[in-house]
């Protein structure tokens, strides 16, 4: 589906859910690489009263993560329960429903694998949408957290097809294919089809939409 079309559909419902609110946050979860980012990014263009947040920008520092990936048995449960700050995720959005001031907070970078690229965020919009993978998985907090869900579903081969060609073009010479078992993506891929597989996160969506 067009991504415009697409963002249009999600925008109609969360304007109906917002109604009588005074704050509404709204999730969004699918499949890596299917579109929850360009979805969420249309969205804001199309109802400038949504605040946009990422969950990359939760995740914890990887000097902390990779202790946890070294004493794990099982390192892809370790990317689906246990990759993301749960308690600065907490006071965030508590601090979105208390309040209307500019959130500010440093978020993860992607690059150097530090917590250290300053954000701000406007608490006196009305709507929050974030985006993320494993956003309704019953073992972690968060999954409670959202007034409403939003699933994108898709032709796997072909997101993953997509996924791979941003990664090469993103990291260049030090991209590490997802064969290859020092790849961390492999272990994620893993989790997302056991998370997928076993609590069907389109069956607990508010609203399932195609996005191929």
């Amino acid at each position: 589906m067009i991504p415009k079309k697409l963002a249009n559909q999600a925008n109609k419902a969360i304007i109906i859910w917002a109604k009588g609110k005074d704050k509404l946050i709204v999730a969004i979860d699918g499949y890596a690489g299917i579109g929850k980012t360009t979805l969420l990014n249309n969205l804001t263009k199309i109802n400038p009263d949504i605040v946009a947040v990422n969950w990359d920008d939760f995740i914890l520092p990887r000097d902390i993560f990779q202790k946890k990936l070294a004493k794990a048995k099982d390192r892809s449960k370790i990317f689906e329960l246990k990759i993301g700050d749960s308690k600065k995720l907490k006071d965030f959005i508590g601090a979105y429903r208390t309040t209307d001031r500019l959130y500010k907070m440093d978020a993860y970078n992607g690059s150097t694998g530090k917590v250290n690229t300053p954000r701000a965020f406007g608490f006196s919009k009305k709507i929050m949408v974030i985006e993320g993978v494993f956003m309704f998985h019953p073992e972690l907090s968060r999954s409670k957290f959202w007034d409403k869900r939003i699933y994108l579903q898709g032709d796997i081969n072909k997101t993953t097809e997509r996924r791979v060609n941003r990664e090469k073009k993103r990291w260049g010479k030090n991209y590490i294919p997802e064969t290859h078992p020092d790849s961390y993506f492999k272990q994620v891929v893993i989790a997302l089809n056991r998370y997928i597989k076993l609590h069907c996160p389109e069956k607990i969506a508010d609203l399932v939409l195609r996005a191929d």
